[in-house]
């Protein structure tokens, strides 16, 4: 064999060995005289080096070679990347994009953006349906609430109504006696805890209703009403007991500031014209007496409490009418109650002239 033949044969096994190894080699020295073997060992080098890139997802990767070879790996490389760029815009949204020049591939592309698009479709539609259910259940939760809305409304206006005197609007007698059993266990908690108890009666009422009416009579008692409630602290509870006869309940009220403040209703009711007219002012009787923290058992329950001082201040108006009515009168505790028309237990406080 030649040397020239020899070369040759060298050559292309060099070329071929590069072809079908991982690593690429450089030239072989003797062989690197021959320049036409130089220049295709450098562009299967590059190829292969472009060929590796692509193979790991690296597609920006520049081919520097030029000529068909080379032009068929660019083009590759171009569809690849445009079809990356195909794939990212169709996760973003855009379910028109097809492909045309992969041939099989662009089939399977196509096809999947297709039915993406169906589904896409049957989504909205199954959205639209969704929001017609959510609009109509935002409708009946709103009907709802407003009938719930109105169900309470009229449940607290009938709950008021159980509680208030139709004729004053005054709290009535049960509201009075639960309110203020509550009251009395609360004092039985504290020290030196007191509240006043009063019991009023509009002075010569029945003669006054018989006299004028009972049209009459009742804007004697919503008057009388009013005019004691505006003397009146949010705290204190006020209550129509029945007929002509009312009760206040003071909280945190000693006797002594009691006295004065029963004093001021007194005053009060007697500073309003009669709603007879050519009528003298009506007038009030007032009994007085006090509930105090340290002169109770506190194994004695609240409501018995109540009805205990409840006697005692009905007792002193008892009394106050008893000397001429228009009058505040105070039950004294250390005294032995009243019996008999002796009510040596009671105290005068004040009267008008």
């Amino acid at each position: 064999m030649s040397r020239g033949n020899e070369q040759l044969e060298a050559a292309m096994r060099s070329l071929l060995e590069l072809l079908m190894k991982h690593d690429n080699h450089r030239p072989e020295p003797e062989l690197e005289a021959l320049e036409s073997y130089v220049q295709v060992h450098e562009y299967i080098t590059c190829l292969k080096e472009a060929l590796f890139h692509f193979s790991i997802g690296e597609f920006d990767f520049k081919v520097a070679p030029k000529g068909t070879t080379a032009g068929y790996v660019k083009t590759i490389q171009s569809n690849i990347r445009h079809l990356a760029w195909q794939c990212k815009s169709v996760a973003e949204g855009d379910l028109n994009q097809r492909v045309d020049f992969m041939g099989s591939l662009s089939d399977t592309f196509n096809s999947m953006t297709e039915s993406l698009q169906g589904q896409q479709s049957i989504l909205k539609e199954q959205q639209k349906e969704l929001s017609a259910v959510a609009s109509r259940l935002k409708s009946e939760i709103r009907k709802k609430e407003s009938i719930e809305s109105a169900l309470r409304a009229s449940e607290e206006t009938y709950r008021q109504r159980a509680l208030r005197d139709p004729l004053t609007g005054l709290y009535n007698r049960g509201y009075f006696f639960e309110s203020a059993a509550r009251e009395m266990e609360n004092i039985k908690r504290q020290k030196r805890a007191a509240c006043c108890l009063m019991m009023i009666d509009i002075d010569h009422f029945k003669n006054f209703n018989d006299t004028h009416g009972h049209l009459v009579g009742d804007q004697a008692i919503r008057m009388v009403a009013s005019a004691i409630e505006s003397t009146l602290r949010r705290s204190d509870i006020f209550a129509r007991y029945g007929g002509e006869e009312f009760v206040l309940l003071l909280a945190n009220t000693g006797i002594e500031k009691g006295a004065i403040i029963a004093e001021r209703i007194r005053v009060a009711v007697g500073s309003h014209p009669s709603p007879a007219a050519g009528c003298a002012p009506i007038t009030i009787s007032i009994g007085l007496t006090s509930v105090e923290s340290e002169k109770i058992d506190i194994l004695t329950p609240g409501d018995q409490i109540l009805n205990d001082a409840l006697a005692e201040a009905d007792a002193a108006l008892y009394t106050a009418k008893e000397k001429g009515r228009n009058m505040v009168w105070r039950y004294r505790k250390n005294s032995a109650r009243p019996m008999n028309g002796n009510r040596s237990g009671l105290t005068f406080t004040g009267r008008g002239k």
